[in-house]
């Protein structure tokens, strides 16, 4: 396993300080935020910077870049449904991961984050998987001829892992990975343990945070959730991909600024798990 952090525990923070802190802490890699609207844009969002300069901050920092995670999804209706077809577009989605795997590619970023989202429930499901279907399989196209790949995370209709697998199998491309964010999960009253094993061979990243018994974010290891456990369970399963920590301060203002130290705090702690063995 390798870890990772998600600079929404420091939105504020440059990337060239994001990717010395990663270093600093003994991350292997960086999880970004990132949108195309430049309104929205965090401080380290690459987006915002030339993409030789990304490069080479990772580089010299010894870092990977590892993902860039977005909020492009592919469940927008066509209303009306013929008409609509004329005035909006059928590939709703599509030409925003274009823009960001672009971007991956041209700053040795891995992966690309995408969701399927919320299938309407006023419409057969028929007609909106296959929507939502086709329109990933041509968002995970525009990762041919490019080291990028893309990965779909569990939400709306699609937090179970069951679900999010049965998407994959449905666009069947060697581009299309998964990513499971275990916040998602639990809200869906999914057993994250359950999930990452019925994800198997297609999961890539795995999202991690710890909230407290009200569900607010706190801390890694000062919450409720079973994580040591999770790390034992993805041991015996010889998990060899990535951990990426979720400290929400960008959504959440008002948890502690001290990244530094909670970064820290939280890669000692999970290495701690990593070097268990499994059953432990």
């Amino acid at each position: 396993m390798k870890i990772a952090f998600s600079t929404l525990a420091c939105p504020t923070m440059p990337l060239d300080q994001v990717a010395s802190l990663a270093s600093s802490c003994g991350y292997l890699g960086v999880d970004m935020r990132s949108f195309l609207d430049e309104s929205h844009r965090l401080a380290s969002d690459p987006m915002s910077h030339d993409p030789a300069a990304v490069d080479s901050i990772f580089d010299n920092a010894g870092v990977i870049p590892l993902c860039l995670s977005t909020g492009v999804s592919y469940h927008k209706a066509i209303d009306p449904p013929v008409i609509g077809r004329i005035w909006v577009n059928e590939e709703a989605g599509v030409p925003e991961t274009k823009a960001f795997v672009d971007c991956a590619d041209r700053t040795g970023t891995k992966f690309v984050r995408v969701y399927g989202s919320e299938l309407p429930a006023a419409e057969p499901r028929t007609w909106s998987m296959r929507r939502v279907t086709e329109r990933l399989a041509l968002a995970t196209q525009t990762c041919r001829n490019t080291d990028v790949r893309l990965l779909i995370e569990n939400a709306g209709s699609f937090a179970k892992a069951e679900a999010l697998r049965d998407l994959i199998d449905l666009v069947n491309l060697q581009w299309l990975g998964a990513s499971y964010n275990i916040q998602a999960a639990v809200n869906a009253g999914e057993c994250p343990i359950e999930g990452v094993s019925a994800l198997g061979d297609a999961l890539r990243v795995i999202r991690i945070m710890d909230v407290d018994d009200d569900g607010n974010p706190v801390e890694l290891g000062k919450g409720v959730y079973p994580l040591e456990k999770l790390f034992q369970t993805l041991q015996a399963m010889n998990y060899d991909g990535w951990i990426v920590y979720e400290y929400p301060k960008h959504w959440c203002p008002e948890l502690r600024d001290d990244a530094d130290s909670v970064l820290k705090n939280a890669a000692d702690l999970m290495y701690s798990w990593v070097a268990q063995p499994a059953g432990v």
